[in-house]
């Protein structure tokens, strides 16, 4: 008799082991699937934020080959020594911005648009004189200032080191060249 109530009290130990240990693997599976779905969460997160990335990365490098492409017709169209000047430096301080964002491009295999919009050009190209200057001036003043807003919305929505540095180094450039517009266009050119 005694033998088998021992047996009946192992069953029970037994039986409220088992029960534990199937509690606690409940809880541990039911872990698990919150890990998973927060891996899922911020995997997603961090992919959403990787192309709008890619997208602002791939504006400024439209906006900044339209300002290029704009300077090198002023160096063809006019003949003041201010607008000259003002097109040299924005030709060297946007190539390189260029150069910035291939680099950076290259490193986060991103793919960056090889055809650009050039009707500003082809708008610019039938002016002559002043009112090139003008039309010139401030095309350029405002492209450089949507790609100031695009790098500094970038700065905004990224947590990448690279992307950080990348628009501290073109706005720095960027305002720079922005005053010099301003500038050129307060006076007479």
């Amino acid at each position: 008799m005694r033998f088998k109530i021992n047996i009946q009290k192992s069953k029970v130990k037994l039986v409220v082991v088992m029960a534990g240990v199937s509690i606690v693997s409940c809880d541990l599976k039911q872990e698990k699937n919150n890990m998973f779905l927060y891996t899922n969460e911020t995997t997603s997160t961090r992919v959403k934020t990787n192309i709008e990335e890619a997208k602002v990365l791939s504006d400024v490098v439209r906006l900044n080959e339209n300002v290029i492409q704009l300077a090198e017709l002023a160096l063809k169209k006019s003949e003041t020594y201010k607008v000259r000047k003002i097109s040299t430096e924005l030709i060297t301080e946007h190539l390189k911005i260029k150069e910035y964002l291939n680099h950076l491009a290259e490193k986060k295999i991103i793919l960056l648009p090889g055809n650009f919009d050039n009707s500003d050009v082809v708008k610019l190209s039938g002016l002559d004189g002043d009112v090139f200057v003008k039309a010139y001036l401030n095309t350029v003043f405002d492209l450089a200032e949507r790609e100031t807003n695009q790098l500094e919305y970038l700065s905004k929505i990224t947590n990448d080191v690279d992307f950080k540095v990348i628009t501290v180094k073109a706005l720095v450039r960027l305002n720079y060249n922005l005053n010099q517009i301003k500038k050129t266009i307060k006076t007479d050119y």
